[in-house]
């Protein structure tokens, strides 16, 4: 495969734009909600399938708001925060006109606080959001008007979900991840085929435990089941407790610098510690109070690349598996489960099943930025090219098939507008 490692052309990025302007006024929710009385002004990831706000999914679509339209990008952040709970969490999704999409809503498989607010997690890439639209609008005046309640969010976060006193974080089900039915989850789902309803059992299997505890979080995480330290959402964590440090830094906020860059240098080290496999040359997820590996081969395995300090040798093995065509390097790069894994699927299966083989613009953004930071812009400028034929090949979908670009899932599926942010880095 030729190696696409100029940068994106002119005509390109224009084009870029355009869809991406395009969705989020297609995909915008604006309203005031009765349940809450708050006005809500958002990009739904897809008007067809996802009308709700998603929290990781506002992230990106903030991020990629932030290059065309600022008022946006805000107003995104400023709505998901919204309805934050009293101890600092943040709903993963918050359901703003859920009465009119009741039918809808009974095919979820969630867990909910209240009727219109989720009672799990994602990814927590707040910070990284709110740097990006700070840096490209008012700046401080942003920051200070909205810091607070991202500081409650990521105080959640420790006081809660890291239990174990390693500093890295911990799920307490697949889908907070985002990665439902990624196959790592396979043997504690009990998932022995790839039909949708036995995900179903999986995700009951896992949460009516929960049920006698009334979703206190301790005592749910004491069921030790399902208690897993995801090397993708840790890399994150870790990324954006750097951020975030550097946010109050930027306020004068020496105390909340250290208290974040702290708690980022703990779960770096035991994400080392832990989760680092000589072996394989591969991060693994680790489930329990046990730290049991889970060793199956996903791009999480190689989310550590994002980190700038990783060491040499380790970034250079996971480079290698990047570049190895029998798993990752496949003509439109980077596939989500290793291309030589019995579960490798590069569509979707059993009625919509995600994350088990088909490229996805998210992990794309995350990892060539990682690439960029040990080194490699040429691969991530392919990446981004690579990215940009997926979209002119089958429009802007939820994840496409490394193969040969066919687009699956979602149409106008607002996330996937992310590829603006990291078009954006390689051209300049």
């Amino acid at each position: 495969m030729d190696l696409q490692s100029h940068a994106p052309t002119t005509e390109n990025v224009t084009w870029l734009k355009e869809r991406v302007r395009g969705i989020h006024e297609r995909n915008r929710q604006r309203g005031t909600a009765s349940w809450c009385g708050h006005s809500y002004d958002f990009t739904c990831p897809s008007h067809k399938t996802y009308p709700f706000q998603w929290f990781w999914d506002s992230c990106f679509h903030a991020i990629a708001l932030s290059h065309i339209d600022i008022k946006k990008a805000e107003a995104e952040l400023f709505s998901l925060l919204k309805n934050q709970h009293d101890d600092g969490f943040i709903s993963h999704v918050t359901f703003w006109q859920r009465d009119v999409y009741e039918e809808m809503v009974s095919t979820y498989d969630i867990a909910f606080r209240t009727k219109y607010l989720s009672d799990e997690m994602q990814p927590p890439l707040l910070a990284e959001a709110v740097h990006a639209v700070a840096h490209r609008g008012r700046g401080i005046e942003f920051i200070k008007e909205i810091l607070p309640g991202v500081i409650r969010f990521y105080e959640w976060c420790h006081s809660v979900r890291s239990p174990f006193g390693d500093g890295l974080i911990r799920v307490i089900q697949p889908d907070e991840t985002g990665l439902d039915h990624s196959p790592k989850w396979d043997e504690l789902m009990k998932i022995h085929d790839e039909e949708h309803i036995s995900f179903e059992r999986g995700w009951k299997l896992i949460c009516d435990q929960y049920l006698p505890f009334n979703r206190d979080p301790k005592k749910m995480i004491d069921t030790n089941y399902f208690v897993v330290a995801d090397v993708m959402v840790n890399v994150i964590y870790i990324e954006n407790l750097r951020v975030l440090s550097r946010l109050c830094a930027s306020l004068g906020d020496t105390e909340g610098e250290k208290r974040y860059a702290d708690r980022a240098a703990l779960a770096r080290k035991s994400l080392e510690d832990l989760c680092w496999d000589d072996l394989d040359g591969l991060y693994y997820d680790v489930n329990g109070k046990e730290n049991k590996k889970i060793r199956v081969n996903t791009f999480t395995s190689l989310m550590p690349l994002l980190l700038s300090d990783i060491d040499q040798a380790k970034s250079d093995r996971l480079m290698a598996h990047v570049l190895n065509p029998e798993e990752y390097w496949a003509t439109y790069p980077i596939p989500s489960t290793a291309m030589n894994h019995p579960t490798f699927r590069p569509n979707t299966v059993g009625g919509n099943l995600v994350w088990r083989g088909p490229t996805w613009m998210n992990s794309n953004w995350y990892l060539a930025r990682g690439l960029i930071r040990h080194g490699r812009m040429d691969l991530a400028r392919h990446i981004a090219n690579q990215s940009i034929e997926c979209m002119k090949t089958s429009g802007v979908r939820e994840y496409y098939n490394p193969n040969d670009a066919t687009g699956w899932g979602a149409p106008d599926f607002s996330w996937s507008t992310i590829l603006l942010d990291l078009v954006m880095e390689v051209s300049s």
